[in-house]
């Protein structure tokens, strides 16, 4: 979600505004030796909701996110799914999300904690939102 660090990864990249995916949970899960702490994922949970940025990417940007993610890796940090997504109009949108089979809950550490809220605050997530998952 962090624009910044998206700018790093894919330069060619073009923000849409903020979405939503339903039945899906944000959690920090796992551990990081990388980030020294637990770090982001999405799980299925009913009548719960995640919401991110959405971005259009080209085909260099998703290489590059598949590098970031360790999706091409062996073993794989993350999996990808194409999901359908909502923007607040209620747009349909079909996009990628990354995550992995759900782990033990964990703290992320201080630095990676706040990577994850300056790009929630950037894109003008909900406060509430905010404040009970991220």
């Amino acid at each position: 979600m962090n624009m910044e660090q998206m700018q790093r990864r894919c330069p060619a990249s073009r923000f849409i505004g903020k979405a939503f995916l339903r039945d899906y949970k944000f959690v920090y899960d796992g551990y990081s030796t990388k980030w020294e702490g637990a770090v982001a994922n999405i799980i299925k949970s009913r009548s719960d909701t995640v919401w991110g940025r959405l971005f259009e990417i080209d085909k260099e940007c998703l290489d590059n996110l598949n590098f970031c993610e360790g999706y091409n890796k062996t073993p794989k940090s993350y999996d990808r799914k194409n999901f359908e997504i909502r923007d607040e109009s209620g747009i349909k949108y079909e996009a990628i999300a990354y995550f992995r089979e759900g782990r033990k809950l964990g703290k992320p550490s201080e630095k990676y904690r706040q990577t994850i809220l300056q790009g929630a605050r950037d894109c003008g997530l909900p406060e509430e939102y905010i404040k009970t998952y991220l």
